[in-house]
């Protein structure tokens, strides 16, 4: 077979997405402009014809033009990035299985979407509405806007400039470290009620969560959007990161809340009670410090963090020898909880990582 029908074979069958990239590509543009100056100080440069009446621009309209920290300039027409919306439509039948779709919806939330339409071919069943009703109770910004027998609207109304990633990572940290706290409170006084209340407060870090990742993805999409919370796509990964490792943080002060259940039965000697204090103190100082470099931006803080760090996962495994002699449910509660501690301490150090990445 000649090589150009071979060439032809192996475009059709082994890439099959050839031929939409390269006529994606054709409406691609690079094109090459000089600076012009005009007048004493004004420097101007020509836009592309096609790219001018593909926005629907005419002489007279205004332009956004936007410097990145990168030294790049992002131009749009104004106002057209905020005009557009993400409308993602959803169908349910019978077969539709509640906690699938609340995944679904999150998933939907955290990758942007502006409206989610959800519809039914016939009267939606009451396990699927009480879903949706559980998501936007849980979920910051959606709402819905519009319910029918059929069919449910929701729409985020949050104002996601006024609630920027920084405000709602400092938001995680502190309630991550408070239920770290009061867990630990719980485990020491055998408080069932104390630790259930640290326990319902998991998800409040988790809805803060999704809303970092939400507007992580926005940032990506919409240079405008990221200049209104005055960040860029390198700040905005580093902030993703660090949320999700505020939220495993929360993740561990709801397992320590759960060990106070173990221990109801048997009470833990004083002494390793306290020494598991001491080193969750040592863990919530660690997570203070790693944060504080992060928004510092650091490299001296966050090292000493990670040294930190070290020494404390050496402390734990020495603890770990004495809470294997107890007996039972001791044991099995104080280890938990210490290998929770030591994990608290894990991702300090990895906040700190992050830190020292940043201040690059």
């Amino acid at each position: 077979m000649p090589t150009a029908a071979l060439y032809s074979l192996y475009r059709k069958v082994v890439n099959p997405y050839d031929e939409y990239t390269r006529a994606e590509s054709q409406d691609y543009m690079v094109e090459t402009r000089k600076i012009q100056k005009t007048g004493g100080s004004t420097y101007t440069v020509s836009l592309p014809k096609k790219w001018v009446t593909d926005s629907g621009l005419r002489q007279g309209d205004s332009v956004r033009v936007d410097a990145r920290p990168d030294g790049t300039l992002t131009l749009m027409s104004s106002g057209a990035a905020e005009q557009q919306k993400l409308v993602k439509k959803m169908e349910v039948d019978d077969e539709t299985e509640p906690k699938a779709l609340l995944r679904e919806l999150i998933g939907c939330y955290v990758t942007g979407y502006d409206v989610i339409e959800i519809r039914s071919r016939k009267r939606m069943q009451s396990d699927v509405r009480k879903v949706i009703h559980e998501f936007t109770r849980r979920a910051i910004g959606p709402e819905i806007i519009e319910e029918g027998s059929e069919f449910v609207v929701i729409q985020d109304v949050a104002d996601h400039a006024d609630l920027s990633m920084k405000k709602i990572v400092r938001r995680m940290h502190l309630m991550a470290k408070n239920m770290i706290t009061e867990a630990f409170n719980s485990v020491k006084e055998l408080d069932s009620s104390l630790a259930d209340d640290v326990i319902e407060r998991d998800d409040e870090v988790d809805r803060l969560y999704w809303f970092v990742e939400k507007q992580h993805s926005m940032t990506s999409r919409n240079p405008l959007f990221a200049a209104k919370l005055k960040t860029d796509l390198i700040e905005s990964n580093a902030m993703i990161s660090v949320a999700k490792a505020l939220e495993r943080v929360a993740d561990h002060a709801s397992r320590i809340a759960h060990a106070t259940e173990m221990l109801q039965s048997s009470k833990a000697p004083e002494v390793l009670l306290g020494k598991l204090e001491g080193l969750a103190n040592d863990a919530t100082a660690m997570l203070d410090c790693s944060v504080d470099a992060f928004f510092r931006r650091d490299a001296v803080i966050a090292n000493g963090c990670i040294e930190d760090s070290n020494e404390l996962r050496k402390k734990i495994a020495i603890f770990l020898e004495d809470a294997m002699k107890q007996k039972g449910k001791v044991a099995v509660g104080l280890s938990f909880i210490a290998e929770s501690v030591d994990r608290v301490g894990g991702y300090s150090s990895d906040i700190a990582e992050i830190a020292i990445n940043l201040a690059q």
